[in-house]
C-alpha cells in the first residue's frame, strides 16, 4: 500500500465535512449538496458555447475564457438554486424531526459525505488529467488510484475544461484507438514539432518484472530479455514518436516481422504488443485487459522479449513496444 499527502487530503476532506455535519445539521448540507451538484452540472453543459463567445469578444484565450465562464456559471446557478433547495431541505427536515435526536443528528452525515465525495472526485479527476507530476501524485496515492479508477466519466469534461485545444494541449491521439489495435490499424498522433523524447530503461525493467510475475502466476517459465530484440522494440517506440503514429505498421508499410528481419532476429514464432499510457502501471493494466495482448504475454512458446519505452517531455504519455520471439537460433 502506497500513501502520500493526497491520501491525507482525501481523508481530511471527508473527515472535516462529516464532523462539521454534526454541528451544521441535515438541512444545511443537503441544500449545499443539491445546489452545488446542479451548479456543476449546468456549468459543464453551458460553459463551452459561452466561453467561445467570450474569447471572440475579449481575446482572452480558450483556457481563461472557459475556466472563467465555468466558475461564473457555477456560482450563479449555485446562488439561484440554494434558496429553494434550502426550503426543500427544511421541509424534509421537519418531516424527519420525529426521529430521536441522535438519529436526526446522524442524518446530516449522509449529505455531508455526498458533498465530500463530489469534491474528492473533482480534485482527483482534475489532477489525473494533467500529464506529469499531478498525474503521478494520483498514481502514488492508494485512495487517489481508487477514486481515479471510478472517475472515468469525469475525465473527458475535466480535460476539455482544464486542457482546452491550444497549441501545446491538443488531443494527442487524433482518432481514439481500441484497447488492442489490429496489425493493419493506424492512428495518427499529435505532438509539438519540437518535442524531445528520452529513453526510459527503468520502466523497461519494471515492465519485464511485471511480465515475469504474470507468467509465474500462470505456471509459466520466465521470459528473458534479449538485447537485439530490445533494440528493435526501442527503435519502433522512438519511430512512433518521431513520425507521430501508433501502429504495428510503420507509415511506409513495414510490419513487426519486417523490423525483426532487419534487426537480424531469427525466430519461428513472434508477436508484438504496443501501449501508449501515462506510466508503466497504466500501460500494464491496458495490456492485460486486452485478450490478444494478454495472450502474447502468457504465450508459453515465447521465451525472449525486447521492451522499448520512450517518454515525451512535458509529461506526454509514454510509448511502449514489446517484441516477443521463441528465441530460435
Amino acid at each position: 500500500m502506497s500513501l502520500n499527502l493526497l491520501d491525507v487530503a482525501i481523508v481530511a476532506v471527508l473527515g472535516a465535512l462529516i464532523y462539521d455535519s454534526l454541528r451544521r445539521g441535515f438541512p444545511g448540507y443537503l441544500s449545499e449538496l443539491i445546489s452545488l451538484g446542479v451548479g456543476l452540472l449546468l456549468a459543464f453543459v453551458l460553459y463551452r458555447p459561452l466561453a467561445g463567445l467570450l474569447d471572440r469578444l475579449l481575446h482572452v484565450g480558450p483556457l481563461l475564457a472557459g475556466f472563467g465562464m465555468f466558475l461564473v456559471l457555477m456560482a450563479l446557478v449555485h446562488g439561484l438554486v440554494l434558496p429553494p433547495s434550502h426550503r426543500l431541505a427544511g421541509w424534509l427536515s421537519r418531516r424527519l424531526s420525529a426521529l430521536t435526536p441522535g438519529a436526526y443528528t446522524a442524518l446530516g452525515v449522509i449529505p455531508a459525505a455526498g458533498l465530500a465525495v463530489m469534491i474528492i472526485f473533482l480534485l482527483i479527476g482534475s489532477l489525473a488529467v494533467f500529464p506529469g507530476s499531478p498525474s503521478a501524485w494520483v498514481q502514488g496515492s492508494t485512495l487517489g488510484r481508487a477514486v481515479d479508477g471510478r472517475s472515468g466519466a469525469l475525465k473527458g469534461p475535466l480535460r476539455q475544461l482544464l486542457l482546452p485545444g491550444t497549441t501545446n494541449n491538443q488531443r494527442i491521439i487524433v482518432s481514439e484507438p481500441p484497447s488492442n489495435p489490429g496489425e493493419d490499424a493506424f492512428f495518427k498522433l499529435h505532438f509539438p514539432a519540437s518535442m524531445q523524447v528520452t529513453l526510459a530503461p527503468d520502466d523497461e525493467a519494471a515492465m519485464l518484472t511485471k511480465l515475469n510475475s504474470a507468467r509465474h502466476d500462470n505456471g509459466l517459465s520466465s521470459i528473458r530479455l534479449d538485447a537485439a530484440l530490445r533494440e528493435v522494440a526501442r527503435a519502433h517506440s522512438k519511430d512512433m514518436y518521431a513520425r507521430h503514429y501508433f501502429s504495428h505498421q510503420t507509415p511506409d508499410g513495414k510490419t513487426p516481422y519486417d523490423r525483426l528481419r532487419e534487426g537480424r532476429i531469427t525466430y519461428v514464432t513472434a508477436g508484438e504488443n504496443l501501449a501508449f499510457a501515462p506510466d508503466v502501471d497504466k500501460a500494464w493494466d491496458s495490456l492485460m485487459s486486452s485478450p490478444d495482448h494478454r495472450a502474447n504475454i502468457l504465450n508459453p512458446d515465447f521465451r525472449c522479449v525486447g521492451i522499448g519505452a520512450y517518454k515525451g517531455e512535458d509529461g506526454f504519455e509514454e510509448m511502449f513496444t514489446q517484441d516477443f520471439t521463441d528465441c530460435a537460433k
